[in-house]
């Protein structure tokens, strides 16, 4: 059931990737991975933004988890900068109306140093059953 997530941001030289370990999320489980920035850093990111939406049938996504990323000295090979990060689910991230799967959606947001701001998204899954 589970497919690949794929987020990626591209912005001139820069390619930014969010790559998360596991799309579909057993209850337990934190959902974790890494954001990957690739290529020349003529403007410099300053902020990422990793926000998680719940989808419902009845309204408009809303945001159950926020997570903010200062790029200041993250890992880096080469020309790579590796940025691994963790988010832990919480009831907000529950199914409704007693399904065992919620559908959410991660956003990242790439905020650079001259205001320009760029966002990217993908599905991830999050199951009730241990």
């Amino acid at each position: 059931m589970a497919k690949k997530f794929e987020s990626s941001i591209k912005v001139k030289a820069i390619k930014i990737d969010t790559v998360v370990d596991h799309p579909y999320i057993e209850h337990g489980i934190n959902l974790s991975g890494t954001i990957y920035i690739d290529g020349v850093h003529d403007e410099s990111v300053e902020n990422i933004k990793l926000e998680v939406f719940k989808l419902t049938d009845d309204s408009s996504p809303k945001i159950v988890s926020k997570h903010s990323i200062e790029v200041v000295g993250a890992a880096a090979s080469k020309d790579m900068q590796m940025i691994p990060f963790e988010i832990m689910p919480d009831e907000r991230w529950l199914p409704e109306n007693n399904e065992e799967v919620t559908k959410l959606i991660l956003r990242t947001t790439v905020l650079f140093e001259n205001g320009s701001e760029y966002n990217d998204e993908d599905e991830i899954y999050f199951d009730i059953e241990e």
